[in-house]
């Protein structure tokens, strides 16, 4: 019998455990960590078979989980940098839709002080004379008014029927309280002197607002600076004006008119020069004498 000239090269004993572990952690590479550890395993298990003489094998292991471990890297890299960059687009647009969202409530409390309004000689709670004063806010009509105050009128919430239009879903700060508010409605009675929590509600109201003056502003958003002749704070401002809302930035902000048009705003309808401003400035007939009043209610 002949022999052969070269030996057969020696069974491997045992398969790599670094090529097992490549492999796995290739499939994890979604994670990334691990997917970087496939591939440290996988070559430290290539150099271990080379360096064997062929007693150690698993070489299709460790070549499977450098070639899975630099696949799933790569795909992550390519997932993380496309979430990168849509995340601030997704925020854009919860931010636009909260704002849509922010109108409707507008919408609702115009509604409501219309509704109000009609009951009372035309008449919004800030136009209330002494008499209709004393009927709604009891012991209260001696106080200063406040939002909290005329929220928390008998009439006006029956009007707005729930407290969740109090609330801006571009305000996230007031959230929490609008929950307690929620489990606390029934119990608000400006009258009997438990007028809402002013700093509860995300919106102001316009003391020149009147039903009978249609370009008048009825109720906007707190964010706005001081009154009709300012403009609208926001969150990227520094430093953040207390007045802000998380969900705005600067310039931008809501309102509704006394025609019932809520809208969404931004600075060029405020100031002296602002269309809206002017409008409800040079507006004329209604409860009160010459120029609307741009001072906010709070």
């Amino acid at each position: 019998m002949e022999s052969s000239a070269y030996p057969s090269p020696a069974k491997p004993s045992k398969t790599s455990g670094l090529a097992i572990a490549s492999l796995v952690c290739g499939f994890l590479g979604f994670l990334l960590l691990p997917g970087l550890f496939g591939v440290v395993f996988g070559i430290m298990a290539l150099r271990q078979i080379n360096a064997s003489g062929g007693t150690v094998g698993g070489k299709g292991l460790a070549i499977g989980g450098l070639v899975l471990s630099g696949i799933t890297i790569a795909a992550t890299v390519v997932i993380l940098l496309m979430a990168s960059m849509l995340l601030p687009a997704l925020g854009k647009a919860k931010g636009k839709a909260n704002r849509i969202k922010c109108v409707n409530n507008l919408s609702n409390i115009g509604k409501a002080h219309f509704g109000f309004a009609i009951d009372n000689d035309e008449r919004l709670p800030w136009q209330l004379a002494p008499t209709q004063r004393q009927n709604h806010f009891g012991s209260g009509a001696t106080q200063g008014l406040t939002v909290g105050a005329i929220f928390g009128i008998q009439a006006m919430k029956a009007e707005l029927q729930t407290p969740k239009i109090l609330v801006s879903p571009s305000d996230p700060a007031r959230h929490a309280a609008n929950e307690n508010m929620e489990t606390e409605w029934s119990s608000y009675n400006t009258s009997a002197g438990n007028p809402i929590p002013t700093e509860d509600i995300s919106y102001g109201l316009c003391a020149g607002g009147d039903t009978q003056r249609p370009f008048t502003v009825t109720a906007l958003t707190k964010n706005i600076r001081s009154d009709l002749t300012s403009d609208w704070t926001g969150a990227d401002e520094h430093p953040i004006h207390p007045h802000a809302f998380a969900g705005l930035n600067k310039s931008q902000g809501q309102m509704v008119l006394a025609d019932g048009s809520a809208r969404q705003s931004s600075n060029p309808d405020l100031g002296m020069n602002g269309a809206i401003t002017k409008g409800h400035v040079n507006s004329r007939g209604g409860q009160s004498p010459g120029n609307a009043s741009t001072a906010v209610l709070r």
